[in-house]
């Protein structure tokens, strides 16, 4: 079992049936994938604890005050008839767990995403509120007397060579304290990189598996959020899952290795829809700190939400430009927000009135 917050044991159960919940709620199966439930059990059988709240706690643990902390995401969704066409799950979890994380801790967001991808996640990063800026004007901004709230938005190689170089300077230049990867395509054992229908799609993707293995070869904690078992961070429970997810064992490109990511990091989630993830973590996060406002409300969700329609993102199943993910229509994503902000509330709620 992993090593969670120090508090009374009454509170300490509290904390776990909460984050249960969470757990719970950001895996509900609404649109009937099928995927899901393997992918938690499995997960879960790693964890012994929530997988939110696995995933909070390391990140209070490491990111101290004006921490860099590093967030991939970006799906190139349809690259065959254009890789500027990308997905709306990923980016808007990307750059709403940026917030979080930046009000929580005034941690400084690097987001990292195809060059062919960056002005829309930039457009998507100024929806959650950040004026997007130079990685070394972001540093500065935390500074700033007067409040700015940052962050940058990176271009990641495609190419092998060039993504093992770009990820040792990165480190060793900006030093985060977290790596995290939000619906972000990994290798398989050949290398190679699928989509969930089983295409090789690896030249097309930022190779960003080789700054996940750095990361954690240097002792910086790694989260790997996905849906669907071709994420990065997906390592965690390959074999668990290779013969139980759709071109899982065999993909439909010559290197016939199947889909799954081999790439591992320290805490996985899973969850129905990869933003998902990245909003229980928030979640978990506002109570172990106390602090509810650092979990975005709908207001933000409807923003955001147009945001990747106005930068061009498509919902990845409907192919749609519009304000959906996952085929789940905005509606949907705003019930999960106001949920689990009464989540926070009624658990905050809860722990105040058993510490007395």
């Amino acid at each position: 079992m992993q090593k969670i917050v120090k508090k009374p044991k009454d509170l300490l159960q509290i904390l776990i049936d909460i984050a249960e919940n969470i757990d719970q709620l950001i895996t509900l199966d609404i649109p009937l994938r099928g995927a899901i439930d393997i992918l938690y059990r499995a997960a879960r059988e790693k964890t012994g604890i929530p997988l939110t709240l696995a995933a909070a706690q390391a990140l209070a643990n490491s990111i101290k005050n004006k921490d860099v902390i590093f967030i991939a995401t970006g799906w190139p969704n349809r690259p065959l008839v254009s890789p500027q066409i990308g997905e709306t799950d990923g980016p808007l979890g990307a750059a709403l767990l940026s917030r979080a994380l930046h009000q929580a801790f005034n941690a400084v967001p690097f987001i990292f995403i195809e060059q062919e991808l960056v002005p829309a996640m930039k457009k998507v990063t100024q929806s959650a509120g950040f004026k997007v800026l130079t990685p070394i004007e972001a540093i500065k901004a935390v500074d700033s007397k007067a409040p700015l709230h940052s962050a940058s938005v990176l271009s990641f190689p495609k190419d092998i060579d060039e993504a093992v170089k770009a990820s040792l300077d990165l480190i060793q230049e900006y030093k985060p304290s977290a790596v995290i990867c939000i619906e972000k395509a990994g290798m398989n054992t050949k290398g190679s990189i699928h989509n969930m229908f089983g295409d090789d799609n690896t030249k097309y993707v930022a190779k960003i598996d080789f700054l996940v293995r750095e990361a954690k070869r240097l002792g910086i904690t790694t989260i790997g959020i996905g849906d669907g078992g071709n994420e990065i961070g997906m390592g965690i429970i390959r074999e668990n899952i290779r013969k139980k997810i759709p071109f899982g064992n065999k993909c439909n490109c010559p290197c016939e290795e199947g889909i799954v990511s081999v790439t591992k990091t320290d805490f996985l989630i899973t969850a129905t829809v990869s933003n998902w993830g990245a909003y229980g973590i928030a979640a978990c996060l506002a109570i172990l700190l106390g602090r509810p406002e650092i979990f975005h409300n709908r207001d933000i969700e409807c923003r955001i939400l147009q945001g990747c329609a106005d930068a061009g993102l498509i919902d990845g199943i409907s192919g749609y430009v519009e304000e959906s993910v996952d085929s789940l229509s905005k509606k949907i994503h705003i019930s999960i927000v106001d949920i689990l902000s009464e989540m926070i509330k009624k658990g905050l709620y809860k722990i105040g009135k058993n510490s007395g």
